[in-house]
């Protein structure tokens, strides 16, 4: 079957109109939020280890607990304006990273201090942004990249202040991710 030139300009056409509609309607209904909360639970989480140590380090599960739960609400609230199909082989593909990522650790028998274990599991959430935003839109994309590089300049480079370079850099993003979707996404 071959498309003729005036075919294929609809087809494009047709999907950048579904692409604006789509963007239009993450920015109106609560897309932004959940970057909000995940870039204070971000932000939270660096500060808790800082502050308080090895107590801060054992409140950071109720944090993301938190977060789902906020996340599931927002989810909740956001399906009501935006009725879109579950893409199960997306779910499927994200559960098997999660798999594998807690596997590793528990494979290589890797012992590695509270900044390590909590870079790993930043970027695992980083590759988890990638694929969103290959499989979706490449805002999440280029979140999850520019994100990683900065988890693991922090890492390396800035040891010292870690967690102070996660609440900035890590949490500083998702946030201004969200004003950037909210005010400015089209």
């Amino acid at each position: 079957m071959q498309l003729s030139p005036e075919e294929a300009a609809r087809a494009l056409a047709a999907i950048q109109t579904s692409r604006e509609t789509m963007r239009s309607a993450i920015r109106a209904y609560r897309g932004h939020y959940h970057l909000w909360l995940w870039g204070a639970i971000w932000i939270a989480m660096a500060m808790l280890v800082e502050f308080r140590g090895f107590a801060g380090i054992r409140m950071l599960p109720w944090l993301c607990v938190a977060g789902v739960a906020g996340s599931s609400v927002l989810g909740f609230l956001q399906s009501r304006q935006i009725r879109t199909q579950v893409d199960k082989r997306f779910l499927g593909v994200l559960a098997a990273v999660v798999l594998f990522a807690a596997l590793c650790p528990q494979v290589l028998r890797a012992t590695a201090g509270n900044q390590a274990i909590f870079a790993y599991i930043g970027l695992v959430t980083m590759l988890c942004y990638v694929i969103s935003g290959i499989w979706f839109d490449t805002y999440l994309l280029w979140l999850g990249l520019v994100m990683a590089v900065l988890i693991l300049v922090g890492l390396f480079c800035f040891s010292g202040i870690f967690w102070w370079w996660i609440a900035v850099f890590g949490g500083g993003p998702l946030i201004v991710t969200g004003f950037y979707i909210r005010f400015f996404w089209r």
